[in-house]
């Protein structure tokens, strides 16, 4: 997206604020538009567009093509286990399919770059397009945080309240953060609109006499509940999660704490920037001023900041789904189950020696103990 789409000051790159006594002599967007390119002094800085453009392009398009591939073969495997899927998938598919709704979005904003920001498909999908991306984002965040917190709830407490609620909960929390989700984008997509100028743009518009009210009051949230909430809860309750699994003395538990401390960096460095990037170019000019040359590389790389933190739709599929062994043994015989079957001479006899074979193989490798569905677990499947 660029620095309109959503929110984000208009660009003014390298301007100063106007005196009052200017401003209170303009009314409408196109007279400070005016003001902005005739009055103000620019500082020049020589940044290739165009090498933008292609980098962006390129970014786009691998993120799209992996995050794509990625997450429907996690949403695949997990919907396929159903009944026999660990506790918290749940979790793992919701947060997927979220991650999936940010990767369709990718084409639309990898044309608008190519287009040079115009906006070619009305003023409908602007909307659409843009609240369709923010609750794929927030759910994907809030899910990232259900799991923390439902890994430690899951491996502390065994009591049988728990154990007989849980799925029902679940469910409950899914369902309440795809609502809370699709609400929180609300106040800033019906600002945002396209503009008629001499190439349509989608621009997030709010009346112009509260514009950078209405601009800090969505930048604020958006951080608030994108970063500064989600980011804590999941420091404390993946630092939980690793000191009691270090404590009670898990197998490969020296690789879930490493894990633990991946997941907390991973999100800290995709989201970082963009907030940081965020705040700094709504706050500029009305509650901080910041040094023309500055203000230009944020403006010119916040595409490129904004894609990057898109990468989380690639990582968290890896980090949460690939590296599992389990999760990999799932996704080979999902992969075996719908090759082609090998003809054979007699109808029957083929496939009853698979199973048999596939079932002495597991009566071998549990030899001296339960097959895991006739008894209990010793641990609650978290997921690693």
């Amino acid at each position: 997206m660029s620095v309109n789409d959503g929110v984000g000051p208009v660009p003014t790159e390298g301007f100063t604020t106007a005196p009052a006594s200017d401003l209170g002599e303009i009314h409408n967007w196109n007279e400070l538009l005016y003001f902005f390119n005739h009055t103000l002094p620019e500082c020049h800085l020589e940044l290739r567009e165009d090498t933008k453009q292609v980098i962006l392009f390129v970014l786009y398009l691998a993120i799209f093509v992996a995050g794509l591939v990625e997450n429907l073969l996690v949403i695949c495997v997990t919907w396929r286990r159903g009944a026999r899927a660990g506790l918290p998938d749940v979790y793992v598919l919701n947060m997927a399919v979220a991650d999936l709704g940010i990767v369709l979005s990718l084409p639309v904003w990898m044309l608008e770059v190519t287009l040079d920001y115009t906006w070619l498909w009305g003023s409908f999908s602007c909307r659409l397009t843009h609240y369709f991306y923010f609750t794929s984002m927030y759910s994907s965040i809030f899910f990232l945080v259900c799991l923390s917190i439902d890994r430690y709830v899951t491996l502390s407490d065994t009591s049988p309240s728990w154990r007989r609620h849980q799925h029902r909960l679940r469910r409950a929390v899914c369902a309440g953060v795809w609502v809370l989700s699709a609400i929180i984008p609300l106040p800033e997509v019906v600002h945002i609109q396209l503009v008629e100028s001499s190439e349509p743009m989608c621009l997030f518009m709010a009346p112009f006499e509260t514009y950078s009210a209405w601009a800090l009051a969505v930048a604020l949230s958006t951080t608030v509940l994108g970063f500064l909430l989600p980011f804590p809860l999941l420091v404390v309750f993946n630092v939980l999660t690793a000191c009691r699994l270090r404590r009670e003395g898990w197998p490969e538990g020296r690789r879930h704490c490493l894990l633990v401390c991946a997941y907390v960096v991973i999100f800290a460095v995709c989201w970082l920037p963009y907030h940081v990037t965020l705040l700094l170019l709504t706050l500029h000019g009305t509650h901080v001023s910041l040094h023309c040359y500055l203000v230009h590389l944020l403006y010119f790389f916040y595409d490129v900041i904004d894609c990057f933190a898109m990468l989380h739709c690639v990582v968290n599929p890896i980090l949460y789904n690939f590296l599992s062994p389990r999760f990999r043994r799932q996704l080979l015989s999902a992969v075996v189950h719908y090759l082609p079957k090998a003809r054979a001479g007699a109808d029957g006899r083929a496939s009853s020696f698979s199973s048999s074979s596939t079932q002495h193989s597991i009566v071998i490798t549990k030899e001296g103990a339960l097959p895991a569905a006739a008894g209990p677990q010793d641990h609650p499947s978290l997921n690693f």
